[in-house]
């Protein structure tokens, strides 16, 4: 089992577990939003895909994360700005550190849907996430609890996500 020492979270309900991130090799937090014997399979499928992700896809989250960080950028302290200059899609992540993955109850369980909140150097209040489903980046910006089974349109048109060209603060 990739995602390992599941509690039940007495206060919310929800269950929280770990598991090893590869890309960023560490241990991090899992956010469970249900069990069961199909949830948690569901669960590892979504785990195992964060871990073994296309490279076409995790080319276009660190573009976007790019991004949200150069967006950021007007509001970093010119003596001392919290990314350099020369940060570019190979080291974007670099200022970043994954916090958790998150998995809710999937609306269709044959394709897979997750977040991942990240803290990050250029927004240290509200980090960043990145939500994804069925093989494609749906948003990337400040933490803001994305579900992955919204309507494809709300991505665009209600999230402010850095996956769309025109959108900028």
């Amino acid at each position: 089992m990739i995602i390992h020492d599941i509690r039940k979270d007495s206060g919310s309900g929800l269950f929280f577990g770990k598991m090893y991130a590869a890309l960023f090799d560490r241990e991090i937090d899992v956010v469970l939003h249900g069990d069961g014997e199909d949830y948690l399979r569901y669960a590892e499928q979504c785990g195992e895909y964060f871990n073994h992700m296309p490279q076409e896809l995790l080319s276009l989250l660190k573009k976007y994360s790019l991004r949200y960080c150069e967006d950021m950028r007007d509001y970093f302290d010119p003596e001392f700005p919290d990314v350099p200059e020369d940060v570019n899609v190979d080291t974007v992540l670099h200022y970043t550190r994954v916090n958790c993955l998150i998995i809710e109850q999937p609306k269709n369980s044959h394709i897979i849907g997750f977040g991942v909140e990240f803290s990050c150097d250029w927004e240290r209040e509200h980090g960043m996430e990145w939500t994804i489903r069925d093989g494609r980046a749906l948003y990337v910006g400040d933490f803001m609890g994305i579900s992955p089974w919204y309507a494809d349109r709300v991505y665009e048109t209600q999230c402010r996500s850095y996956v769309y060209e025109g959108f900028s603060l």
